[in-house]
């Protein structure tokens, strides 16, 4: 069965992006594609807690990392599928 995640309550405004300056529009555009990535690579095991996770990461990496506003779509799809696997191998380990 699905989580309740919601994509919608996490998507990013320019506001929200303000640290990139010129580049907030670009910054936007691209965390709400990665936001959209990990609802469309969700599994049917994956919880709330593992989605927020991976939500969490991303926005962390892309605010400490501005040279990832450089990837392509499938670098992007790729960075979100590493970040799904890592954060359903930590759920596993904690529940060990």
């Amino acid at each position: 069965m699905y989580s309740e995640f919601d994509v919608y309550a996490y998507l990013v405004s320019v506001q929200d992006m303000v640290f990139f300056d010129d580049d907030a529009e670009v910054a936007v555009d691209q965390m709400n594609e990665l936001l959209h990535y990990i609802n469309s690579y969700r599994e049917e095991d994956d919880n709330l807690d593992v989605l927020e996770e991976v939500v969490r990461r991303t926005l962390f990496d892309w605010i400490e990392n501005p040279d990832l506003l450089g990837l392509e779509s499938d670098e992007m799809q790729a960075y979100i599928l590493e970040q799904l696997a890592d954060a359903r191998q930590q759920e596993i380990e904690d529940h060990d």
